[in-house]
């Protein structure tokens, strides 16, 4: 199978998967309202945010080290199993200081649920090895689909006032955790390989380290921006927020798709000239969709969900300004990485956080949309660390 089609296979069916999460989202914030709706993706970002700082990257140097033949596969899934047990033990010490006076059950729950994405995450990169793309794909959306489903049966179960934290945690936990137990059964069962193990907890540290903190530090801004969203301008706007956010992250997700595949292939075959378009390109692209969502705001302010997302269109036009910088980073993230220098992803990072912190110190004007120009100018300066990379590669 081409690349083209292997694409055009992920796009369908992932494509299938984050509209499961779209729809998700839409329908919570339509029957329960914004305030849910915002714990809902907060409660998904804090997952994402405690499982991505438990992985130390250990997914993408357990893919680096399988393909480039420096580690066998049993004893690839050796790491990702012990790095499951460190997550249970983190994500469990972080429910019990995010949410202390909620009890030990929801504690215990959020630790479930960061070692089931982190069994996920390690798993389904393993899988990427040598299964076909269509099972990568599988493993990819199935957990997202899940989770559709499972808050069509939290609207049949529980009423108004129900323990939504712990409904959220728990689902994320029961979806992503059936899909890991899938994956791990299939990888199992196939053939051990021969080859020597050579690439030790030092090289993989290392490795895996670079692309922890780009992980963990991208996932952090994000929790930390609907933080300042929350306590600048309230749930509602938190509410509201989340929803653009999610929107916005639309386009980015035929790069998610995609990043794996291309990680490969450029291990195989590096093409630095059609990277480079392909990322100008993107970044042109998205920045017409911002203004075109900036003209739309006008006439229709609230994207179609009623009075209480209202100013939610013009947060939209701004993220996707950001977006189109972090579109076309992450696309040179997953080069960095497959050319072994997945350190200029973390000094992308830093200049985001740095840009960050300045903005949020500042005296900004009430409201979400302040703190949505400042995410998107840190995104900018994300991307100009990759372009102040390949100038400096060019020279040379």
């Amino acid at each position: 199978m081409t690349l083209r089609s292997q694409l055009l296979s992920s796009f369908g069916l992932q494509g299938a998967g984050a509209a499961s999460v779209l729809l998700a989202t839409l329908a919570i914030g339509i029957v329960l309202g914004p305030e849910v709706q915002g714990g809902f993706s907060q409660t998904k970002s804090e997952i994402e945010f405690v499982a991505a700082f438990a992985m130390l990257g250990l997914p993408q140097a357990l893919f680096f080290y399988v393909k480039s033949g420096g580690l066998d596969m049993r004893t690839a899934m050796r790491w990702a199993l012990r790095s499951v047990v460190l997550a249970l033990a983190v994500g469990t010490a972080y429910g019990l200081i995010r949410h202390r006076n909620a009890g030990l059950i929801l504690a215990v729950a959020c630790g479930a649920a960061v070692a089931a994405t982190v069994a996920h995450g390690q798993l389904r990169a393993l899988s990427l090895v040598r299964e076909r793309v269509a099972w990568f794909n599988v493993l990819t959306a199935l957990p997202q689909m899940l989770v559709l489903l499972g808050v069509f049966c939290v609207f049949a179960i529980f009423a108004a006032g129900a323990p939504w934290n712990l409904v959220w945690t728990a689902l994320f936990g029961l979806a992503y955790g059936g899909v890991a137990a899938l994956a791990w059964r299939r990888l199992a069962a196939a053939p051990g390989s021969a080859q020597d193990s050579q690439a030790g907890w030092r090289t993989l540290g290392r490795y895996g380290m670079a692309t922890w903190l780009v992980a963990a530090l991208s996932t952090a801004a994000i929790l930390a921006t609907q933080h300042e969203v929350d306590v600048r301008a309230g749930a509602a706007a938190l509410g509201k927020f989340t929803m653009a956010m999610t929107l916005a992250q639309i386009p980015l997700t035929p790069i998610s798709y995609a990043a794996p595949l291309l990680w490969r292939r450029w291990m195989e075959r590096p093409n630095t000239q059609a990277l480079r378009t392909g990322a100008s390109i993107l970044f042109v692209s998205l920045l017409g969709v911002a203004a075109v969502a900036w003209a739309l705001a006008n006439v229709w302010p609230d994207l179609g969900l009623g009075e209480a997302y209202a100013g939610a269109t013009r947060a939209l036009a701004v993220l996707l300004a950001g977006g189109a910088a972090e579109a076309a980073s992450r696309v040179l993230t997953v080069h960095s990485n497959a050319s072994g220098l997945p350190w200029v992803g973390v000094r992308a990072e830093i200049a985001r956080w740095c840009v960050l912190a300045i903005g949020w110190a500042l005296p900004l004007p009430s409201g979400m949309l302040p703190v949505c120009v400042v995410w998107a100018i840190a995104a900018g300066a994300a991307l100009l660390v990759f372009v102040h990379h390949a100038l400096a590669e060019a020279k040379n």
